[in-house]
């Protein structure tokens, strides 16, 4: 592979951060997964508590609340939140390039982080409130731990150390478990068995069982059944919940275009594969993560994330060695793959925005009623346009190099999400976003009137997001929020007459019912 100039190395670094950020702030929540992912930091922040010991992640947990912090005078505290996840992805993206340069060396970490960055799977949850990305970087950083050992122990002894507790602090056991076995794995092998490797192990283990004695020390100086708490939910999720073959189905598009890459680098080098030692980490990886898919995760679906990492490194080993046909029949099957969500983009947008197509403007219509037309700013319109019209310009001057398909999916990748973000938010936020009915419902509140819940986790955490001081989940208020099914939603059916009622547009068959009882709410029957 060819080494990058050091402006290349910029630009690509540049790239790649801007890739990570934009469009996780100025939106509202719009999967019941991305509020969930909100309890545990608003619990912790509550709560007063220097730790979160009781959060399912509490790595995460304690990342968003630092970038929540940091974030307050210009972002609201779920924007702010949602940024960590743009850290922990672009920490994953540098590591997984970083690793692929220690272990193959000079001009495969460009591609290996292109190659991630362009798999289906990742550009939702990286841009999304998903504690999950917290693996990726995680497991990208022991990698590039493992990479480093053979020719800088102490370097690679920190970072095997310091993701082994990363990983610790995510589901607990079972990724402190996998990081174990991956940095043991390799040593099957006679090459990792050499000294300067067994010491970097040893070091690693040490200095794992600090930093884990440390925080367990943090933990017993807070008190308040802190370690206690955190030890439960280390040692809560021991068993798997996913079958192998919803696991095979769902890899399948999310680990797209990087897992026919990693097969053919397999098939390629099946017949040295135990002659080649600098693949055997990635191999070990690849096991580990495709065998701890199978535990359950927060977010539904991102438990594959950890997999992208050590199928990234294999795609771009791979891609120096593949055929000319072959690259060019992915090069452009990419380019035309990207060329048509680019125009069936534009086409939607102009159905919302200017009612052309007019039926395809009224089916939009009808799945998001009274969405006003002209939410998106012509300046915006025309950095999509301006973004299209680059990539379009672009595609013919890449490089006729090794990595050439690698790059067309990264672009095609960073495109989409682009224009996703750019020209949908508005419509998107109508149609998924809790805000606008939160808001609506709370302009029939009396000043200073408290209002008690009985509705969808998601609506829960949002009406604590939204309206944290009027909220309640626990007490009398005379003021009652319900969530019903539309066919249930009838007026006689309450033993008050409604107040208001609404619903999200994108999940019409929940309607959320607003009514004024006495003291105590009663149970309405449903």
């Amino acid at each position: 592979m060819q080494p990058l100039t050091r402006s290349q190395q910029f630009w690509l670094a540049v790239f790649l951060t801007v890739w990570c950020f934009v469009g996780l702030t100025g939106r509202d929540a719009w999967r019941q997964d991305e509020a969930q992912a909100l309890v545990p930091l608003l619990d912790w922040l509550n709560s007063g508590a220097l730790l979160p010991a009781a959060s399912p992640f509490p790595l995460h947990t304690l990342l968003a609340g630092l970038t929540a912090w940091l974030g307050q005078p210009w972002l609201d505290m779920q924007d702010g939140a949602r940024l960590a996840s743009g850290v922990f992805t672009l920490a994953g993206l540098a590591f997984t390039g970083l690793a692929a340069r220690a272990l193959y060396g000079p001009g495969y970490g460009a591609a290996s982080a292109l190659a991630l960055l362009g798999c289906f799977g990742l550009m939702l949850r990286a841009h999304a409130m998903v504690p999950e990305t917290a693996l990726l970087a995680g497991y990208a950083l022991l990698v590039y731990g493992i990479g480093l050992a053979r020719s800088r122990p102490a370097a690679g002894a920190g970072a095997m150390a310091a993701a082994a507790f990363m990983l610790a602090l995510c589901r607990g056991l079972p990724d402190l478990l996998a990081a174990l076995l991956i940095i043991f794995l390799p040593m099957l092998g006679r090459a990792w068995r050499e000294r300067a490797y067994l010491t970097a192990v040893r070091r690693a283990l040490a200095g794992l069982g600090w930093l884990l004695a440390i925080w367990l020390g943090l933990l017993a100086l807070q008190g308040g059944g802190a370690l206690a708490a955190w030890w439960q939910q280390f040692a809560d999720q021991l068993l798997p919940d996913r079958s192998p073959a919803s696991l095979l189905n769902n890899l399948s598009w999310f680990a797209w275009p990087v897992w026919p890459l990693a097969l053919w680098t397999l098939w390629n080098e099946h017949r040295r594969l135990a002659r080649v030692p600098l693949l055997h980490p990635v191999l070990g990886a690849a096991a580990a993560t495709l065998l701890l898919a199978l535990w359950p995760s927060y977010s539904s679906g991102s438990g594959l994330l950890p997999v992208l990492v050590p199928l990234a490194l294999l795609a771009a080993y791979g891609i120096a060695d593949l055929k000319r046909g072959a690259a060019q029949g992915f090069y452009w099957f990419g380019v035309l793959c990207f060329l048509f969500f680019a125009v069936a983009f534009w086409v939607y947008f102009a159905a919302i925005e200017w009612g052309w197509p007019a039926r395809l403007a009224a089916r939009m219509a009808r799945m998001v009623p009274d969405f006003p037309a002209g939410q998106t700013a012509g300046a915006t319109v025309l950095v999509a346009g301006l973004a299209t019209l680059l990539w379009l310009i672009v595609i013919p001057l890449f490089p006729r190099a090794k990595a050439r398909p690698i790059l067309v999916w990264a672009t095609g990748m960073a495109l989409t999400w682009l224009l996703l973000g750019l020209l949908f938010k508005p419509w998107a936020e109508a149609g998924w976003g809790y805000r606008e009915q939160i808001r609506a419902m709370a302009a029939h509140l009396p000043a200073g009137a408290c209002l008690r819940a009985d509705v969808d986790p998601g609506m829960a955490v949002m009406l604590r997001v939204h309206l944290p001081d009027r909220y309640r989940a626990e007490g009398e208020c005379a003021w009652w929020l319900v969530a019903r099914e539309r066919d249930e939603a009838d007026a006689g059916a309450w033993p008050a007459e409604p107040v208001w009622t609404g619903f999200r547009p994108r999940d019409r068959n929940r309607r959320y019912v607003l009514l004024q009882l006495g003291a105590a709410p009663v149970v309405a029957p449903r």
